[in-house]
């Protein structure tokens, strides 16, 4: 019941490309659950994606056995998405995909900020949820650079 009921998460890598174009995946709500397999590792019950999945006003809604979670994208620039993420109409967070270029690479960090307002488990759900996530974000940046891998060895 002492445990905070806050969770932050930050991943970040390198990406070895210029082009913003080939990171665009992570811009798009659809391609975030094949980056992330989410069929596999969640299984989700139901799946939804507004068209265009991409750009301010894009959204997902996600039926899943822990609950429903709807994704919004609120903003965006050429190197910068912030996203809300609602989990069961009571649970927020904020989240935010920042691009940053270096010489030959771009950076991508991957922030959320999100508090669980259940009162008796909410701290052991907030330490569960900053776990799962930081997991997912992983796999997305892995899953992203095997990819590009691929692309550039054809």
């Amino acid at each position: 019941m002492l445990l905070p009921h806050k969770y932050q998460l930050k991943q970040q890598t390198s990406f070895a490309t210029t082009d913003l174009e080939q990171l665009s995946p992570l811009l798009d709500l659809k391609r975030w659950s094949e980056l992330m397999v989410w069929q596999r590792i969640s299984k989700p019950q139901n799946m939804y994606f507004s068209s265009p999945s991409y750009g301010i006003g894009a959204h997902a809604l996600i039926d899943h056995h822990f609950g429903k979670i709807e994704l919004t994208i609120t903003k965006q620039t050429e190197l910068e998405m912030q996203f809300s993420v609602l989990f069961d109409n009571e649970h927020s967070a904020k989240g935010q995909l920042l691009f940053i270029r270096h010489n030959n690479s771009i950076m991508v960090v991957w922030q959320m900020n999100g508090a669980i307002n259940s009162p008796l488990l909410g701290g052991y759900a907030a330490l569960y949820v900053e776990y799962y996530l930081q997991q997912m974000m992983i796999s997305a940046f892995n899953n992203l650079q095997t990819e590009l891998k691929l692309r550039a060895a054809i």
